[in-house]
């Protein structure tokens, strides 16, 4: 039974169609360079340059105290990767300089009875300068500064008082022991890279698409296309199966180059993984045949494509993380088909999930596709008509 129904579709309009489809790809350099590099490329790229940590921030310190406990809070300022290393600044006026020019990001300025007040036992206080022109930045510097100093302020010892006056309540009836899930070390390549996947699936399917559309009615081999004895669905299923081919296996050289320059890990199903970037492939392919049958040219798609995959990219938790979102980009957020690709990539990827966890995102996926290829395969249909 399984020979009659291989030879039924070797037979088949459809296995022609397929064929000729396969080979037009085959034959044009630009789709089939255009389905393989970028991809990989842009992965490569933003898995390693999209980074939310900030370090290696600049700091400007006018020490007026010059003293062992003022270079030790300078030190601890230091200890972590927040700051690269503190340059010694003469003066506020010059620190001030240095902060309007762009030269420095934070500035602290250490009086010079630092150690007498800490003698005295009363709070030594510091000024500390930030450059808020990078919120993010600034945010974190400054979260990371006030803890370091409270800690310093609660566990400073002045070393050359015998009689050590401490700051604070050192004692806690809390001890916490902290476990770094999924990601230990916190490398933020493995957290962008399968949301960059997705963007590049995105940006790869709707040019693609839309091109392989818009070849046809360039060329006009359209009305050729209305002369076979083929159905419009027939023809419509050739078209996309070859470019869904393609793009898994744009996936699985995507997955193997960021296992081999990230050692990014794959935890989970890779059977899942695939359906799920199958499911996302017909999502981006209906926009670009959508995108194709609004347009009239190539060009006028790739222009109109910037409207749909940015927006979807921004909203996606690719680069800005949901939560962080205001109320009305989440709700907005909601109708992302590549939100919930992300989910289940990061999810089978870093998690190891399965299908029990994420069958939500799958059939949201599912639906996704099938509104937006029962979209555009009608408008194709009225084009073959």
């Amino acid at each position: 039974m399984a020979k009659n129904i291989i030879d039924y579709l070797l037979s088949s309009r459809l296995w022609a169609l397929l064929t000729k489809e396969f080979r037009e790809i085959l034959r044009n350099k630009y789709l089939l360079f255009l389905m393989i590099f970028p991809p990989v490329i842009q992965l490569l790229i933003l898995g390693g340059s999209l980074d939310p940590q900030v370090r290696n921030l600049s700091l400007g310190t006018v020490d007026h105290s010059n003293s062992s406990p003022s270079r030790e809070l300078i030190a601890s300022l230091l200890t972590g990767k927040v700051f690269e290393k503190a340059k010694v600044v003469k003066s506020e006026e010059e620190l001030s300089s240095a902060l309007e020019r762009g030269k420095l990001a934070v500035g602290l300025v250490i009086p010079a009875r630092f150690v007498s007040d800490l003698k005295q036992g009363v709070p030594a206080q510091v000024q500390v300068l930030v450059d808020g022109a990078d919120a993010y930045s600034a945010g974190v510097a400054s979260s990371f500064l006030l803890q370091t100093l409270s800690r310093f302020e609660a566990n400073g010892l002045v070393r050359d008082n015998p009689n050590k006056v401490i700051l604070g309540d050192v004692d806690s009836v809390i001890e916490a022991k902290m476990n770094i899930l999924y990601n230990p070390d916190q490398l933020s390549s493995w957290y962008f890279v399968p949301g960059v996947l997705g963007a590049a699936l995105t940006l790869t399917a709707t040019l693609v698409a839309s091109a392989t559309i818009l070849k046809e009615r360039e060329n006009g081999t359209i009305e050729q296309l209305l002369m076979t004895p083929a159905e419009p669905w027939e023809i419509l299923l050739a078209k996309i199966i070859p470019l869904v081919a393609f793009l898994l296996a744009d996936v699985c050289l995507a997955i193997g180059a960021a296992h081999l320059i990230f050692a990014l890990p794959f935890r989970g199903s890779f059977l899942l993984f695939m359906i799920a970037s199958a499911l996302y492939a017909f999502v981006g392919i209906g926009f670009g045949m959508l995108l194709g049958s609004l347009c009239s040219s190539q060009r006028q798609a790739q222009l109109a494509s910037f409207f749909i995959n940015i927006p979807m990219i921004l909203l996606s938790g690719t680069v800005v993380p949901f939560d962080t979102m205001p109320a009305a980009m989440q709700v907005l957020a909601m109708f992302d088909p590549l939100r919930y690709y992300t989910i289940i990539a990061r999810g089978v990827i870093l998690k190891g999930a399965t299908f029990e966890m994420l069958w939500v995102d799958l059939a949201l996926l599912v639906v996704f596709a099938s509104l937006l290829l029962w979209i555009s395969a009608n408008r194709f249909r009225r084009q073959m008509t």
